[in-house]
């Protein structure tokens, strides 16, 4: 198992979302990049190349139970080894300090629903950024209850 997970549960239907491409990101290696110490109209004003130009280092598809089970790792990133990713195998073990997010793309997934009430979505995606502490907990998983007018979010176990 990765140690980022994630699992979508499509409310409207009661049931999981199959099928969602969800996208990895890691944004900043630093754990405390944005606290309140850090933000003021500097950082406001001024652009952080850290956010310019992302590129998720792993993608997925949801499966039948709406979850990620495993990874496709982006095997051109040149920041695998920074992430803890083998680059030689490609698997990821061990999970790096850091911001992360994970991009959900809840359009496409309700544009293919056949319920024509349920084929408008409010949020094209969803973006769910995160937090990384060092030392890393093991695991982290980060489950998104969804409709297509609303979502929330926690950190699951």
């Amino acid at each position: 198992m990765p140690p980022i997970t994630c699992h979508i549960l499509d409310t409207t239907k009661g049931k999981p979302a199959s099928n969602v491409t969800c996208a990895l990101y890691q944004l900043s290696a630093n754990p405390e990049y944005l606290t309140n110490d850090s933000i003021d109209q500097e950082v406001i004003a001024v652009p952080n190349d850290d956010f310019k130009g992302e590129i998720p280092f792993a993608v997925a598809r949801t499966n039948d139970d709406g979850r990620i089970p495993q990874w496709i790792i982006n095997g051109k990133s040149n920041k695998l080894e920074a992430l803890g990713i083998d680059s030689k195998s490609l698997e990821w073990h061990t999970l790096k300090p850091g911001v992360y997010k994970i991009r959900f793309h809840t359009k496409q997934y309700f544009n293919a629903n056949r319920d024509e009430l349920l084929t408008r979505t409010f949020f094209p995606f969803v973006d769910i950024h995160f937090v990384v502490n060092n030392p890393p907990d093991k695991h982290y998983h980060i489950p998104l209850l969804l409709s297509n007018h609303s979502y929330t979010t926690y950190r699951g176990s």
